[in-house]
């Protein structure tokens, strides 16, 4: 341990210092400020009017565990160790340390929006997480077990405790962000019977079942089978490695944008061949990591509502995006499917779309005419729950977009009962076939929406009692979608936008239409150069057009929208 970079030894003074102030957070407050104010560093947006009337530890410890420079964290750090006269080395490197997300670095909700008891519930986690740490009493672990689930109750609390608490005592408690829940899921890295025993990290642990997976991870690792031999360590590996195999996934990327050189095919095969390894036995196939932070850098919904889409859909089985046009649906979907694997592996995701003719026969099996008369064809459903019923320890997603526009009840047959959740793994004989079938449990099935498309009859009640519904709305005042629209810089383009934020108030006050037929925010969504023709192309194809089949039988008030969408982008 006291070989072990200088991190841990300030972290864990750090902590122990932290704790006096426990009953006196006005003081920490004025010592955070005066860090900041020396150094001449603008302190984070830690409520909406910037006025910090409280904060946990674990919010302090983010102060300098997230993506800032180096320079800037450096100096907060050493500010910190002078104004609380903490006498153990800063740190030299910050190697193997878990960072938050910027945009999720508190660890409460605004003043608005959380509870009375929220930040002080965070200092008693920290407190009996010390106490345990310290002691292995009984009496500490049943206090740590309690006030952690309380926790989990709040919003803005999943993984990122344990983030915290690694911080505190990180040889007593193990981090499972994104990339540790990756590299633990690998039986490469852990034995499978740990990795059975986490469930493969699909669910946040209570209390109890995080403090049984330190000691199961702990036991593991000391018996020296493995290259780590602490939670340190085998952070630091999975980070290192995490990070060589997404350098290696943007070099691909950029020589595909510069040359022009592979085919989407060819750059999957490149990644499929290629190995890298970093102080491990075994080598990695060089795939797309996608995590959790990934998602929330790119689709539009905040952390919260993630973890509630992702537990849903991983306890339901069955789930429908649904919202108005434009809102990301699709590409959401695909991206939340990744985050769950871990990777961007299109091998485990199919896509397919629903349309007025779209039949049982399509989807699942049916006879067709050949060269001799007819066959029986398997459809893209079967072959997809052959194949994840033959790879059980992975997840399966498979997409269907524009779910309401087939007739469903003739699409799935008798499928409606083994979709349900608890009727996973159940078998029943096919309508074309004397073969028993069953949909596997690890198959999740996705549905998108568009809950603007009036030509659509409603979802009988057999379909929606399977499903659970998500709600998706434009995410214009996101955090993700300011941050945007700051890296385009584009006047014009903020101007269309507040004029499309007016036009979605009418449209939900309109008694003929409503919140279900706002414009989303995907088409603003540009990956090229903001240019005055791209801002005309969408306005004059995409947003006008919606508005004629909005008010038909209103031409002077798409006239009226159609003036002021132009006027905004002149």
């Amino acid at each position: 341990m006291n070989n072990y970079p200088t991190w841990t030894s300030f972290y864990m003074e750090f902590a122990n210092t932290l704790l006096k102030y426990k009953n006196n957070r006005k003081e920490l407050i004025e010592k955070i400020t005066s860090v900041y104010n020396r150094n001449n560093i603008s302190l984070p947006t830690l409520e909406k009017d910037r006025n910090i009337i409280d904060i946990d530890p674990f919010t302090v410890f983010g102060l300098f565990n997230k993506q800032i420079s180096l320079r800037n964290r450096i100096r907060i750090i050493e500010g910190l160790a002078k104004e609380f006269s903490i006498s153990v080395k800063t740190p030299e490197s910050f190697a193997g340390i878990p960072f938050l997300n910027n945009l999720g670095a508190v660890f409460y909700k605004f003043i608005d929006e959380r509870g009375s008891l929220d930040i002080q519930n965070l200092w008693n986690v920290f407190e009996a997480a010390l106490e345990y740490a310290n002691t292995h009493s009984k009496k500490s672990r049943e206090n740590l077990i309690n006030y952690y689930n309380k926790a989990l109750t709040q919003k803005g609390i999943k993984w990122n405790l344990t983030m915290g608490l690694f911080w505190i005592r990180p040889f007593e408690y193990i981090n499972l962000d994104s990339i540790n829940r990756w590299y633990l899921s690998n039986p490469n890295n852990m034995p499978k019977e740990f990795i059975d025993k986490a469930n493969n990290f699909k669910f946040v642990f209570s209390g109890e079942d995080y403090l049984n997976l330190c000691s199961e991870c702990r036991k593991f690792l000391e018996n020296g089978n493995y290259s780590y031999n602490n939670f340190p360590e085998l952070y630091r590996v999975a980070f290192a490695l995490a990070e060589e195999i997404n350098a290696e996934k943007k070099r691909l990327e950029d020589e595909d944008r510069e040359e022009d050189k592979y085919s989407l095919n060819d750059y999957n095969k490149e990644c499929d061949n290629k190995y890298i390894s970093k102080n491990l036995e075994d080598d990695y196939t060089t795939k797309k990591i996608y995590t959790e932070l990934d998602f929330l850098n790119e689709v539009y919904l905040d952390e919260e509502k993630y973890y509630i889409l992702k537990n849903l859909l991983l306890h339901k089985k069955n789930i429908i995006l649904q919202g108005p046009p434009g809102v990301g649906k699709t590409f959401a979907a695909k991206r939340l499917a990744y985050s769950i694997i871990g990777e961007k592996d299109s091998n485990r995701v199919m896509t397919i779309q629903f349309h007025q003719n779209y039949s049982y026969e399509d989807f699942m099996m049916g006879f067709r005419p050949n060269e001799c008369g007819f066959e029986l064809k398997k459809g893209p459903f079967y072959n997809f729950c052959k194949k994840a019923e033959q790879d059980p320890s992975n997840e399966y997603f498979f997409l269907i977009d524009e779910i309401n526009r087939g007739n469903l009840s003739k699409i799935f047959g008798e499928l409606f009962m083994l979709m349900e959740n608890d009727k996973r793994g159940t078998e029943i004989k096919l309508l074309y076939s004397d073969e028993l079938f069953s949909i596997p449990k690890n198959l999740y099935i996705i549905g998108m929406m568009n809950s603007a498309d009036r030509s659509l009859a409603i979802i009988d009640y057999a379909l929606r009692r399977r499903f659970a519904f998500f709600e998706f709305e434009a995410a214009f005042e996101s955090d993700g979608f300011k941050k945007y629209l700051e890296e385009k810089s584009n006047d014009k383009l903020y101007k269309l936008i507040e004029t499309v934020k007016r036009l979605n108030n009418d449209i939900k006050n309109d008694g003929s239409l409503g919140k279900e037929f706002c414009i989303g925010h995907s088409f603003f969504c540009f990956k090229d150069v903001v240019d005055d023709y791209l801002l005309k192309s969408v306005v004059d194809y995409e947003i006008i057009p919606l508005l004629n089949e909005y008010w038909y039988d209103e031409i002077d008030k798409v006239e009226e929208w159609s003036y002021l969408l132009h006027d905004a982008i002149k």
